[in-house]
């Protein structure tokens, strides 16, 4: 299954009227487009983790509250995220002053975290859906032409991340990301 990840940015007087109605959060956030909307794609699966290793205090595809509300979360695990506008702006600073080159060497990392394969996928089995045991996990490797091909594609989407989260933080403004 493939996660497509999306960040939109916008003022906290909108954040707090679309939250206000979360029957329509989704609806409503979804219909944001240009400059106000990052699609991301699959990349925001390898962001993640790379943030994190690097230690990222601000990450945004982790931290902030839950949108709308913990219970009426969106996305594909009902993990929609938003960062208030003081989030943002530590999130574009951290970004801003992190090179990907700084990232690029935990890239391996990442991309096995994001492809192991911890739960039990099988529909036949009575564990569907539970963590595998160890013995059962599988683990994969990446060659160094992988690694080196994922790098490159990831740079581009990483500037654009950087530049996105720069102009939130220069308006003040809020972001909220979610993955379908």
């Amino acid at each position: 299954m493939s996660l497509l990840g999306d960040v939109v940015r916008l003022s906290p007087e909108l954040r707090e009227e679309i939250r206000g109605d979360p029957s329509t959060a989704y609806d409503r956030v979804t219909t944001f487009g240009g400059s106000q909307r990052l699609e991301l794609d699959w990349e925001w699966k390898l962001f993640r983790p790379l943030f994190a290793a690097a230690s990222f205090r601000i990450n945004p595809f982790l931290s902030g509250a839950y949108f709308p509300d913990e219970q009426t979360a969106f996305g594909a695990g009902g993990d929609a995220r938003t960062l208030d506008p003081d989030q943002v702006v530590e999130a574009a600073a951290l970004l801003e002053r992190t090179s990907f080159a700084a990232l690029a060497p935990h890239l391996r990392g990442a991309l096995v975290e994001r492809d192991t394969v911890q739960v039990d996928y099988d529909f036949a089995s009575p564990t569907y859906r539970q963590p595998l045991p160890p013995e059962r996990t599988r683990t994969p490797t990446f060659s160094d032409e992988q690694v080196d091909s994922y790098r490159t594609r990831l740079a581009g989407s990483y500037d654009d991340l950087v530049g996105f989260y720069n102009a939130a933080a220069r308006r003040g403004e809020c972001t909220i990301f979610w993955a379908a």
